[in-house]
C-alpha cells in the first residue's frame, strides 16, 4: 500500500508540475479565442490541485486501513431475492428499448449539437450552458463515436444509467428496510412511466439518480457505524458523490444534505467515529474540484447567468412548478388524480414511519430535494420538475413504507396486513406497467411537423421558425428556414412571400421573451396543425397566416 501511495503521489505531483497549461489552453482555444483566458486559468487550477493532492498523499504517515473490523456485515441477498432483482432489471432494460429512437426534444438536440459531437478534449473543457451535463456528454460522445450518431445511441447512456440505478436502489433500500420493500421498490421503478421516460432522455438525470443512491448508501454506512465500513467506504462515497456532481451540479445539494446530517449527529454526540464521514465528504469535494477544474472559470459565469435572458417567466413560479409536477405525476400514475391524492397520504405516513425508526436515514432521503428546491427558488432559476428526479428512489421507498403502515393502522389485528399490503403494491406495479407505452412516443415531434409541412406548403411559401424551434431545425435538421425574434421581422418576411407558415413550441417561454411576436401570431395567424410530445408544453405547433 505504501509503494502504491508513493507511486500515485509522485505521478500526481509530476503531472501538476509538468502539465503545459498555457500551450494546452492555446490548442484548446482554437476556433474559440474568447475562451483562451478562462481555459488557461482552469488548466492552471488543475495543475495546482494535482500537485496539492500529490503532496497530501506524500504527507500521509500511515496507510489507510482497508475498513473497520467493528460492525455487522451488510444484509445479504438470498437466491429468491437475487432472482427477483435480476428479473426486475432485465424487464426494465426490455421496457426502455422500444421508441428509443423517436423524437429528440430541444435539450437533447442541444446536447448533441453543442457537446456530444465535439472531441473529448473539447467536451471536458466546455461549460457555456447549464444544459451541459459533463459526464453524460462524455458517455454519449463515446457511444456515438462507436455506434454512429443516432437518437438511440445518444440516449443509450441514459438507459444504462437508469437500469443500473435499480440495482443501486436495492443496495440503498437493504440498509433502511426489509427485502420485501426493497424488491417492491425496484419492481415499481422498473415499470414506472417516469423512470422509463427519463431513461430514454439523453440527459444526466438517470445518472444523477444512480450516483445519489450509491453515495447515500455509502454515507449511511459511514454515518451509522452499524455495518463494517471505513476508508474503502469513504473512497466509494467520495467517488460516487463526485461523479454525481460531475453529472449535474445540483448533486452538490445532496452532498450538502449529507454534511448537515453528519453535523447534526456530531453536535448531539450520537454519531460513530466521525473521521471516515469527514474523509468521505472531503474526498467528494476534492474529486469534484479535480473534475471541474478545467471549466471552473466558465462555470461561474454560466451558473450565475439569469434564466430566459433575464426575463421573468411562469417557469420560475412555484405555483407553475406545483401544477406542472402534478400534471406529470398524474400522466404516469395508474388511476390519475385519485391515485395522486391517495399517494400523498401514503407518502406522509411513510415519512413518519421512517422518521420514527431511523431519523438519520430519513433525513438523507428528505433533505436533498428540500435543499434543491430552496436553492432553485432562491436563485430565481427555472423550477423544472426534472431537477428532483434524483429523489425518485427515496419517494418510492417512502410510499411503500406508507402503504404497509396504512395497512397496519386500518386493518384488524387478525388480518394478514403485510400480505394484503404486498398484494396491493403488486396491483399498483402491474397497473403502472400499463402506463409505460405512453413514454415511448416522441418527446418533441420536430420531424412530424417538418413532414407535414412538406406535404402542405406550396411553391412561394415560406416556413419561419421562432425561439426554441430555430435551433432544432437549423442546427440539427439542417433547414435554411429563417428565424424571427420580433413582429417586425415577421412582417418583413410576409411581404416577400405568398404564404407564411410559422413554427413554435413552449408557448409559455415564447409569450414571455418575445411578447410582440406572440401577440402577432395570436391575432393574425391560425393554428394549422399541432404535433404533441411527451415533454410538458413541448408540442410543435404550425401556424399559418389567415
Amino acid at each position: 500500500m505504501t509503494r502504491i501511495r508513493w507511486g500515485v503521489a509522485a505521478a500526481l505531483l509530476a503531472t501538476g508540475l509538468l502539465l503545459p497549461a498555457d500551450s494546452l489552453a492555446a490548442s484548446l482555444a482554437e476556433g474559440r479565442p474568447a475562451l483562451l483566458g478562462e481555459l488557461r486559468l482552469g488548466l492552471h487550477i488543475l495543475r495546482a490541485l494535482l500537485a496539492l493532492n500529490g503532496v497530501a498523499l506524500l504527507a500521509i504517515r500511515h496507510p489507510l486501513p482497508p475498513g473497520a473490523a467493528a460492525g455487522e456485515p451488510e444484509p445479504g441477498s438470498g437466491r429468491a431475492e437475487r432472482l427477483a432483482l435480476g428479473l426486475s432489471v432485465a424487464l426494465a432494460l426490455a421496457l426502455r428499448l422500444p421508441g428509443l429512437g423517436h423524437g429528440l426534444w430541444f435539450d437533447e438536440i442541444q446536447t448533441l449539437v453543442d457537446y456530444v459531437r465535439l472531441p473529448l478534449d473539447r467536451i471536458v473543457t466546455t461549460y457555456d450552458s447549464q444544459n451541459q451535463h459533463l459526464l453524460y456528454s462524455v458517455a454519449a460522445g463515446a457511444v456515438t463515436a462507436l455506434a454512429g450518431e443516432s437518437a438511440w445511441a445518444l440516449r443509450l447512456p441514459a438507459v444504462l444509467f437508469g437500469v443500473a440505478s435499480l440495482w443501486a436502489l436495492h443496495r440503498f433500500a437493504r440498509l433502511v428496510t426489509d427485502r420485501r420493500e426493497a424488491i417492491l421498490a425496484v419492481a415499481f421503478l422498473a415499470v414506472s412511466y417516469h423512470h422509463v421516460w427519463f431513461s430514454q432522455n439523453a440527459r444526466g438525470y438517470t445518472g444523477l439518480l444512480l450516483w445519489t443512491l450509491l453515495a447515500s448508501a455509502a454515507f449511511l454506512r459511514l454515518l451509522t457505524g452499524r455495518y463494517r465500513s471505513g476508508w474503502r467506504t469513504a473512497l466509494a462515497y467520495g467517488a460516487a458523490m463526485a461523479l454525481g456532481i460531475y453529472t449535474h451540479v445540483t448533486a452538490a445539494f445532496v452532498a450538502l444534505a449529507h454534511a448537515l446530517v453528519w453535523l447534526g449527529l456530531a453536535i448531539r454526540g450520537r454519531g460513530p467515529d466521525p473521521v471516515p464521514g469527514v474523509a468521505g465528504l472531503a474526498l467528494a469535494a476534492n474529486l469534484t474540484l479535480l473534475l471541474y477544474a478545467p471549466v471552473l472559470p466558465q462555470m461561474l459565469d454560466t451558473l450565475l447567468a439569469p434564466s430566459n435572458d433575464g426575463i421573468r417567466t411562469a417557469w420560475q413560479s412555484p405555483a407553475w412548478f406545483v401544477a406542472e409536477a402534478t400534471r406529470g405525476l398524474v400522466r404516469g400514475l395508474p388511476g390519475g388524480w385519485l391515485a395522486l391524492a391517495a399517494g400523498l397520504v401514503v407518502v406522509g405516513l411513510g415519512g413518519a414511519s421512517y422518521w420514527r425508526r431511523n431519523a438519520p436515514a430519513t433525513a438523507l432521503m428528505l433533505l436533498p430535494p428540500l435543499l434543491t428546491a430552496a436553492a432553485v427558488v432562491g436563485l430565481g432559476h427555472n423550477l423544472w420538475p426534472r431537477f428532483f428526479f434524483f429523489a425518485a428512489g427515496f419517494a418510492v421507498l417512502i410510499a411503500l413504507r406508507g402503504g404497509f403502515a396504512l395497512a397496519q393502522a386500518v386493518l384488524p389485528a387478525r388480518w394478514p396486513g403485510p400480505a394484503l399490503a404486498t398484494g396491493a403494491a403488486a396491483v399498483v406495479i402491474v397497473t403502472s406497467a400499463a402506463t409505460v407505452p405512453r413514454a415511448w412516443h416522441p418527446k418533441q415531434d420536430f420531424e412530424g411537423a417538418e413532414e407535414w409541412l412538406a406535404r402542405h406548403r406550396a411553391p412561394g411559401d415560406v416556413v419561419v421558425t421562432t425561439d426554441l424551434t430555430s435551433f432544432p431545425y437549423q442546427r440539427y435538421r439542417g433547414r435554411d428556414w429563417p428565424a424571427v425574434r420580433t413582429a417586425g421581422q415577421l412582417e418583413e418576411i410576409e411581404r416577400r412571400h405568398r404564404r407564411t407558415w410559422v413554427l413554435y413550441t413552449f408557448p409559455t417561454r415564447l409569450a414571455a421573451v418575445q411578447p410582440d411576436l406572440w401577440a402577432r401570431l395570436q391575432r393574425d395567424y391560425r393554428r394549422a396543425a399541432e404535433f404533441p410530445g411527451t415533454v410538458g408544453g413541448g408540442a410543435v405547433v404550425v401556424m399559418v397566416r389567415q
